[in-house]
């Protein structure tokens, strides 16, 4: 058997030099595994110690791009992110790794899966309006906001709660892009749709909508609730606000008429801004407190009675709290140029 070459046993040192193993060596230079490893004894002080345990299937660099994916929600599949994310993996030769891998790396990362909060669909236009209603309003303290009488009306049925959706962040890009939120959904069943309206110093009236609530019903209800209940809290007339939004039924010419002559000032609010109106969680609060009746109601004058009753037990304590968020989401709505103004609480 001739004797390996001086040349042959140069290549293996400068392969084990460069952290090539000694089976990888021997494989790359058709020579057995124990001329490799006699020239490592040979040449040990030059030679880097052999690494330990598994190879690394994902680089450092792939788990730094699956980080800025996952924030910028490439893989937009819902069901389906952490498949998206193996093939990505696969796709630049790495991997393959298992789903909790992947969320390993994330945690590491400092990306968790949050849950996706309600939020209405926005266009630039609306968002642009919800940036300078905040911008116009983010100076205003709490004893502007005091004056102001916030309305709304909302549907309440027996539908059952939605399931949650997960998006995936960092604390610094959390609540700030559109991927982030779910769509509320409503219908079905019988179901009944109240107009109510709330202010710091507590709830005020609240009305069953019987029929269909058009311009005429509207300003009925305008006229008979908002100055009583404005009245019943002792609110000044001369620096009192009411909102309501943009609604056909709520700037018909009529309406607008009526509420000139009784010398109300309305808050010009921007559209399709139902996060930050109070009422909104007040609706929610009722809907959860109504899940917690053990059977639904018989019909629809019972559901407004639990209705009714939640409403009129809601504490000041919880309505003021939520006029005290207003400032920050103002905030919050300057800060995301009008996408959202959900706050830490």
């Amino acid at each position: 058997m001739r004797p390996l070459s001086s040349s042959k046993a140069d290549d293996v040192k400068t392969l084990l030099r460069h952290g090539k193993s000694t089976r990888q060596v021997a494989m790359t230079l058709n020579v057995s595994h124990g001329f490799v490893t006699k020239i490592r004894l040979q040449d040990k002080e030059n030679i880097p110690k052999p690494k330990m345990g598994r190879p690394i299937k994902v680089s450092k660099t792939t788990r730094q791009a699956l980080k800025t994916k996952f924030l910028a929600n490439d893989f937009n599949n819902e069901n389906q992110k952490f498949e998206e994310a193996q093939e990505y993996i696969c796709s630049v030769g790495e991997g393959p790794v298992h789903r909790q891998t992947i969320k390993r790396y994330l945690r590491a990362e400092g990306v968790v899966a949050r849950v996706k909060p309600d939020s209405p669909f926005l266009t630039k236009k609306q968002m642009t309006a919800r940036y300078e209603f905040a911008k116009d309003h983010i100076k205003w303290s709490m004893e502007d906001w005091k004056n102001v009488m916030f309305s709304d009306e909302c549907s309440i049925s027996r539908l059952g709660q939605s399931g949650r959706q997960w998006y995936y962040s960092n604390d610094e890009h959390r609540l700030r892009h559109q991927h982030q939120f779910k769509q509320k959904k409503q219908g079905g069943g019988g179901k009944i749709m109240i107009w109510g309206c709330v202010t710091y110093f507590g709830v005020g009236d609240m009305r069953w909508v019987e029929g269909y609530m058009n311009a005429e019903y509207y300003e009925s209800v305008l006229r008979n609730y908002v100055i009583a209940s404005r009245e019943w809290y002792k609110m000044d007339p001369t620096t009192f606000v009411f909102q309501h939004d943009n609604a056909s039924i709520h700037t018909t010419d009529n309406v607008n008429d009526y509420l000139s002559k009784a010398g109300i000032n309305v808050m010009v609010w921007p559209p399709n801004s139902p996060d930050i109106n109070p009422t909104e969680r007040i609706w929610a609060r009722i809907k959860q407190r109504l899940f917690l009746y053990p059977t639904p109601p018989a019909n629809l004058q019972e559901l407004f009675d639990r209705v009714e009753n939640i409403w009129t037990s809601l504490s000041t304590k919880f309505i003021q709290k939520l006029y005290e968020e207003l400032p920050a989401k103002m905030e919050a709505l300057v800060r995301t140029k009008g996408l959202h103004s959900k706050i830490d609480r």
